[in-house]
């Protein structure tokens, strides 16, 4: 008979080649011939923790303690099994007896602080990772999880010196270079996370999380198609990963393929029927493609998901706004302070719930962009008179809206008079109860101030006063003289990356823009004004056009200019609001889904009369709609000169 002792130095030997079958017929051999031999059921409770059997490593640690109760190794081993069974609380005790026991055992001080990370007790994890360390210099996991840990308490630099410090021990740690990525992408150091994620991919050719951090990288370096690609590769290792469909369909959106964007939130929604962001992410997308039935539906699942979900009410918001439901429209996108970048002023007093006014002093403010506070600018009128109304807006607008009568205006960060109530303006439409029908749609609403005197047009398409006014001599007034259009085709460039989406749907291609236009009887006059007025001459349109912008130091003065042209033809821009505030003539070319305000499948706004919209037929044809203007122009002045 072989001694018990050969028999489990043969157990180890096969335990630690891998053969666990042996390794456990071995010791069960030997527990037949000495039942309590506590060495044979340690390394069965070794066996079974290795292989998935929780219950059996459990059992077999606690006959071992039964036996030796100081057995620091079985303590600390039952309170691996334990963590993986998800009961952390005696995990717990037992490490703590194990170090008790043991108090210079590295790879027991390691796995409590794996524990304790998992608790999000940081700074227990650090202690036990840095004792770890002080008792085996060497230990490149332990800097690994330490750096883990700093990361999670938000001490990057120092993390990022243990994942170096763990990759000069190890430097074929795959996980290592993964987790210096993490933590350099934290930084926003993009590049050099790359380089670790594809040290790690090359370590480790099929770790699906290398491929989809790669993704966000590429991601966040607006570089999407190689994102696509990685996200498309994690996926192939992993298909059922919610957040990789969810960070895939966020790019396909970015780069308009909307339905490739649509069935990879869906899939995210199939998978994670729970997942509130999955479905607010998959209504977004159903808007951009003009679906506000799914999109309200998929928004309010959102919310019935997570109620506080502030990006889902505002979504919410915007579908129904779009589908004209105003009543719960504006109720929404009373969520717009939680959900978007945001400041709403801290201001004394309260905010006004639309009750009498009478005896009291109303502070209005501007908020968002210079298009939203001149649309909604319409309604102080009504609440002008008898009360007292404060307005504070951009100096841009002032001289502009100086022009409303009865109105107090304050310089956007001068000192306030004092006011008993305050508001947002574009909260108006909420707290008056607006609805399509009920829209304040007078124009002009603003009118162009009498000290204004930019002079842009010599010859307005009148008839000469001087003349004598035959049929013939106005017809041929008329046709000497060209339409002056003034055109906008870009959106203000933003830097918040929220943002830049909207920015680029409000964007037409210059020459797209411009090349038709020039060949017609037409005089153009840029208004455009910031980064892009340069674009006339970078694309060699000086000659074409008229470039105002040196001139339009305000919307005062582009109000002037608007009011001496004939036509204003302009991407979604304040330039629309501007000139249908005016009354002026005014076509808006819209991207295929269109902001809210322009409602869906229409022609005309019922914001403003003058208006007539142009949409895209595809998400990102400016060729077609581009096209469309063409056409309208063309058949305008065939109109005039048949007239």
């Amino acid at each position: 008979m072989v001694a018990i002792s050969d028999a489990m130095a043969t157990a180890l030997q096969a335990y630690r080649l891998g053969n666990l079958v042996q390794a456990e017929w071995l010791c069960c051999q030997m527990l037949e011939q000495r039942q309590a031999y506590v060495p044979a059921l340690h390394l069965l409770g070794a066996i079974a923790l290795q292989t998935s059997r929780l219950e059996s490593a459990i059992a077999h640690y606690q006959m071992v303690i039964a036996l030796e109760p100081n057995h620091f190794e079985a303590h600390g081993n039952l309170a691996i099994a334990l963590q993986d069974r998800g009961d952390w609380e005696m995990a717990a005790k037992h490490f703590q007896r194990s170090l008790v026991l043991n108090p210079n055992h590295a790879p027991t001080h390691f796995n409590a602080g794996n524990l304790a990370l998992k608790q999000k007790q940081f700074e227990q994890a650090i202690a036990h990772y840095q004792q770890a360390i002080v008792l085996n210099p060497n230990y490149a996991k332990a800097y690994n999880n330490l750096g883990n840990a700093l990361r999670e308490k938000g001490n990057l630099d120092t993390a990022i010196a243990h994942y170096q410090q763990a990759i000069a021990l190890a430097p074929t740690d795959a996980q290592a270079h993964n987790n210096l990525g993490n933590a350099l992408q934290a930084q926003g150091q993009f590049e050099a996370a790359i380089d670790h994620y594809q040290s790690a991919l090359t370590l480790q050719p099929t770790n699906a999380e290398g491929y989809f951090n790669l993704g966000n990288a590429f991601r966040m370096l607006e570089q999407v198609e190689q994102a696509i690609d990685h996200y498309q590769r994690a996926l192939a290792l992993k298909p059922d990963w919610v957040a990789a469909h969810n960070n895939l369909a966020l790019c396909l959106q970015e780069e308009k393929q909307f339905a490739a964007a649509i069935a990879h939130f869906q899939h995210a929604v199939d998978l994670e029927p729970q997942d509130a962001e999955a479905h607010n992410n998959l209504g977004v997308a159903l808007y951009e493609m003009n679906d506000l039935d799914g999109a309200i539906e998929q928004c309010q699942r959102a919310i019935d998901l997570n109620t506080q979900f502030a990006e889902a009410h505002l979504n919410l918001s915007m579908a129904l706004l779009a589908a004209g439901d105003y009543h719960r429209g504006f109720r929404e996108y009373e969520w717009r302070w939680q959900a978007q970048d945001l400041q709403k002023p801290s201001l004394p007093g309260v905010s006004w719930d639309g009750s009498a006014l009478e005896g009291r002093t109303l502070l209005l403010y501007t908020e968002q962009g210079f298009g939203d506070a001149i649309q909604f600018i319409r309604y102080v009128p009504l609440l002008a008179k008898p009360h007292h109304i404060l307005v504070e807006c951009p100096n841009e607008l002032l001289r502009l809206f100086a022009t409303i009568p009865d109105v107090q205006l304050i310089p956007q960060g001068s000192p306030l008079p004092a006011f008993d109530v305050h508001l947002p303006l574009m909260s108006l439409p909420h707290i008056l109860a607006t609805t399509l029908e009920t829209i304040p749609h007078q124009v002009p609403y603003l009118s162009v101030p009498e000290e204004c005197k930019l002079q842009i047009v010599d010859r307005k398409r009148t008839p000469d006063s001087t003349a004598a006014l035959t049929s013939e001599s106005l017809q041929a007034q008329r046709l000497d003289r060209p339409l002056n259009v003034g055109i906008v085709w870009a959106s203000v460039s933003l830097n918040n990356p929220k943002q830049r989406k909207s920015y680029r749907n409000r964007t037409a291609p210059l020459a797209t823009f411009v090349n038709g236009l020039a060949h017609l009887n037409v005089e153009l006059y840029s208004l455009q004004v910031g980064a892009h007025a340069a674009d006339l001459t970078e694309h060699g349109f000086q000659h074409c056009l008229h470039d105002l912008s040196p001139q339009l130091r305000d919307f005062a003065e582009t109000a002037t200019a608007i009011d001496q042209l004939d036509l204003i033809i302009t991407v979604d821009t304040a330039v629309a609001h501007l000139a249908g505030a005016l009354a002026k003539p005014v076509w808006v070319v819209l991207p295929f889904a269109g902001d809210w305000r322009w409602l869906l499948h229409r022609e005309d706004s019922p914001w403003y009369p003058t208006m007539r919209l142009f949409r895209q037929d595809a998400p990102g044809d400016w060729e077609g709609v581009t096209m469309k203007v063409l056409q309208a122009l063309q058949a305008r002045l065939s109109d005039e000169h048949s007239s």
